[in-house]
């Protein structure tokens, strides 16, 4: 195994590697996997769970790791919680009780399936109805949005960045039609984290929701939600057991006070440190110089896509992009161009229909190819990409 060294830090790769999938999961630092090695060989305790130094500094490491989380969005880290996954922490939100029949929820069909199948399961729970934004819709968002609010309207529940195109939203707009309307906005980062800066100091969504592993570059199996003083008030979580549970009788139960009360079971602290060691090492480096990369790379792969002969760049005009972008070809199938990269360039892509179902229903399409850069990639690995399919594409 080899190294990349890319603005600082190290990453793991094969030395032919050209990963192009970050949009599934992202590569992590050597220095997060050297921290999640270290909690076991080192600490290994679990939180609350009595009152041993292992479990008093496994308790330690938590509240670092949130300390950390919170300093990088300029949030209260009594307002940040961890959870195995953004569907965890979406469900114990939507089937929390706090939604009626006939409710309306505002949400998009760009939007991928963890985001949209949390909406469904509580549509067929509570009978709610759901209002779809669709990709023509993208192109004055905040105006159509504000336009689709209604007295019947509980809550907006959209991604800042969509996986099938890397479409970028305006949040912060977003945010502030939603606190107007006095109705919750549910806010998905996980595509675009690591990306791009967040800072919720002046503006903060209700609840902001992430993977850990996609652009924050933490592993797998984790996750992290945002909610704000007041939606903690309204929102009582329905998944509850271990470390939120304070007491207990034969008829009741009551739940810790405060953040903790979203954190059920056990939390796998050294999964949670490892992405909090991503992000802090990401916000060193600086989202601006991040994000100044990726536009880069996006631009030589937006101008090699165009070039490349039978295939078919899915853009829509006057829209913001991020580093995720998808193309196809009517002459040969997604799949097929994706397993011939690998077997001539050892590069991976991702193909097929992207968790994004309804995304390739408006496209009426059936599977795409999807490219997704982070800042370990170079333009080296683009120049590559793009003339491995171009080869292949010249040969069909």
């Amino acid at each position: 195994m080899s190294f990349r060294k890319s603005f600082g830090l190290d990453f793991h790769f094969p030395e032919t590697e050209i990963y192009l999938d970050s949009a599934t999961s992202g590569k992590m630092p050597v220095s997060s996997v050297e921290v999640m090695s270290n909690y076991y060989t080192e600490l290994g305790g679990g939180i609350n769970r009595g009152t041993h130094k292992k479990a008093v500094n496994a308790n330690r490491k938590l509240e670092q790791s949130r300390s950390t989380v919170a300093n990088i969005f300029s949030v209260n880290s009594n307002n940040v919680s961890f959870l195995p996954s953004r569907e965890t922490a979406l469900m114990n939100f939507l089937l929390s009780g706090i939604f009626s029949k006939d409710n309306e929820i505002i949400v998009s069909s760009l939007d991928d399936h963890s985001i949209l199948a949390p909406v469904l399961k509580l549509r067929t729970v509570y009978d709610v109805r759901l209002n779809f934004l669709n990709l023509q819709d993208e192109s004055n968002l905040v105006e159509v949005i504000e336009e689709r609010i209604t007295a019947e309207t509980k809550a907006i529940v959209l991604s800042v960045m969509t996986l099938g195109m890397g479409i970028k939203r305006n949040w912060r707009k977003i945010t502030k039609i939603a606190q107007d309307a006095e109705i919750p906005l549910v806010l998905d980062i996980s595509n675009a984290i690591g990306h791009m800066e967040f800072n919720f100091k002046d503006i903060t969504p209700d609840i902001v929701v992430s993977s850990g592993n996609i652009g924050a570059l933490g592993p797998q199996g984790t996750a992290f939600q945002i909610v704000t003083e007041d939606m903690m008030k309204k929102f009582d979580p329905i998944l509850v057991g271990g470390g939120t549970v304070m007491s207990l009788d034969r008829s009741t139960y009551k739940l810790a006070s405060g953040i903790n009360k979203y954190e059920p079971g056990t939390l796998n602290i050294s999964g949670i440190a490892g992405l909090a060691n991503s992000l802090q090492s990401l916000s060193e480096i600086g989202f601006e110089r991040i994000t100044k990369h990726e536009i880069e790379l996006r631009a030589m792969l937006e101008d090699g896509l165009r070039k490349t002969n039978k295939l078919n760049l899915i853009e829509h005009q006057g829209l913001n992009y991020g580093p995720i972008l998808s193309f196809m070809s009517d002459e040969i199938d997604s799949h097929d161009i994706a397993i011939i990269l690998e077997d001539l360039g050892d590069i991976y892509v991702r193909s097929g229909a992207l968790c994004s179902h309804l995304f390739m229903e408006e496209l009426q399409k059936e599977s795409l190819v999807q490219v997704s850069t982070h800042l370990y990639n170079t333009k080296e690995d683009i120049e590559i990409f793009l003339e491995t399919l171009n080869s292949i594409m010249s040969e069909i």
